[in-house]
């Protein structure tokens, strides 16, 4: 009698052979989940960071607080993400730029922040004003900062009058050296 098992000898498929077709729709989407996740947690941790950041809770604190702010956003105001943020420190001192949306129930406005802070001390605020969805602003410094000039942001329609050309060399009659153009190419 013969010792060999009924049916075909055919080798067995590996494991991948076999499951292939789950596997890649599922590792898929584990990666793409995986990314998902991270860039939810970075983006978290930026606001969060943010929002734990001295110049924007103070910014904010003083715009909920200020009288005028309140009659024309109406009460609470809530603080939305940021538009605009820019945060540098270079030697010691702390500059920040913010524009950061703030949300009332009569109207919605923008508060504007540029200010510095040397060291550990205190934030001075070069602008800190809320523009209204009317264009009109509110200034929220006190009453000596307002009489420094306001930096605050030019409109974006307004038109600027542009850089005067550079003057020409003086001199004899040797050729001066070709100056570089933004539209020359550097190869």
């Amino acid at each position: 009698m013969d010792a060999t098992p009924e049916g075909s000898l055919v080798p067995q498929q590996g494991w991948w052979s076999r499951n292939w077709k789950w596997f890649v729709p599922v590792g898929c989407l584990g990666v793409l989940a995986s990314c998902g996740c991270l860039g939810f947690a970075l983006v978290g941790f930026g606001y969060s960071s943010l929002k734990n950041m001295d110049a924007f809770t103070e910014a904010v604190a003083i715009a909920r607080s200020d009288a005028e702010v309140r009659s024309a956003l109406g009460s609470p105001i809530d603080n939305g993400l940021p538009k605009q943020t820019s945060v540098q420190t270079v030697n010691g001192v702390t500059h920040a730029r913010l524009a950061i949306p703030l949300d009332g129930p009569q109207a919605d406005g923008l508060l504007h922040v540029d200010a510095k802070k040397q060291g550990d001390g205190e934030w001075e605020y070069d602008t800190l004003a809320v523009e209204l969805e009317d264009g009109s602003r509110i200034d929220l410094r006190d009453d000596a900062a307002r009489e420094q000039p306001d930096a605050f942001p030019p409109d974006e329609g307004a038109e600027q009058a542009p850089l005067p050309p550079p003057e020409e060399p003086r001199g004899g009659d040797e050729e001066a050296p070709a100056r570089k153009r933004d539209s020359d190419i550097e190869l």
